[in-house]
C-alpha cells in the first residue's frame, strides 16, 4: 500500500469513497457525503495539511488503485497530541490494510515526530475500526462527543 498526500485530484475517489452506505454506516447513518461538501469543506480541511510533516493520506494498492484515506492530525479531543484516523473501500476490508496504515502512521508519529500519544475514535458499535486501533497498540481511555458528527464515540489512546 502506498500512501501520499490527498490533494484535489483525489475529489472524484473520495465522493465515490462516501457513496457507500456501508463506509457511511457509522459516520452519517449511510448517507453518502454530497460532492459539494467535499468541494466547499472537507477537501480543503484535508489539504490544509501540506505545511505540516502530518495530514491526510490517499492509500493506493500496487495497481494504483484509490483504496480510501488515512489521516494523522491534531486529535479533535485533546489538540496537544495526533490522531489516527481511516476510511475505506469496502472492497479494501478485511485484508489488514487499515490495521497496517495505522501501525505505520503511529511508528511515524512517535519515531520521527517525537509524539508523546496517539489517539483515534469511533462510533461505539462499529467493531472494525475499533479492532484496528486494538491493534496499533490502544487501549480504550473513554468516551466523548465528537465535535463534527455529534454522536458519542469511544476514544482509544497508544502512550509512547
Amino acid at each position: 500500500m502506498k500512501l501520499t498526500r490527498v490533494s484535489a485530484a483525489h475529489l472524484d475517489d473520495l465522493v465515490r469513497l462516501d457513496a457507500d452506505p456501508e463506509v457511511m454506516r457509522f459516520i452519517s447513518g449511510g448517507e453518502p457525503t454530497p460532492r459539494s461538501r467535499y468541494v466547499d469543506e472537507l477537501l480543503p480541511r484535508m489539504m490544509a495539511y501540506e505545511d505540516q510533516p502530518y495530514g491526510f493520506l490517499a492509500a493506493r494498492d500496487a495497481d494504483e488503485r484509490f483504496l480510501g484515506w488515512f489521516h494523522l492530525r491534531p486529535s479533535v479531543a485533546d489538540a496537544s497530541i495526533l490522531e489516527l484516523g481511516y476510511r475505506l473501500r469496502r472492497d479494501a476490508w478485511g485484508q489488514g490494510l487499515a490495521t497496517e496504515g495505522g501501525r505505520a502512521l503511529v511508528r511515524y508519529a512517535f519515531d520521527t515526530l517525537d509524539q508523546p500519544a496517539v489517539d483515534a475514535c469511533a462510533d461505539p458499535r462499529n467493531a472494525g475500526s475499533i479492532r484496528v486501533m486494538v491493534k496499533c497498540g490502544m487501549k480504550r481511555v473513554g468516551t466523548f462527543v465528537h465535535p463534527r458528527v455529534p454522536i458519542e464515540v469511544v476514544r482509544y489512546l497508544v502512550e509512547r
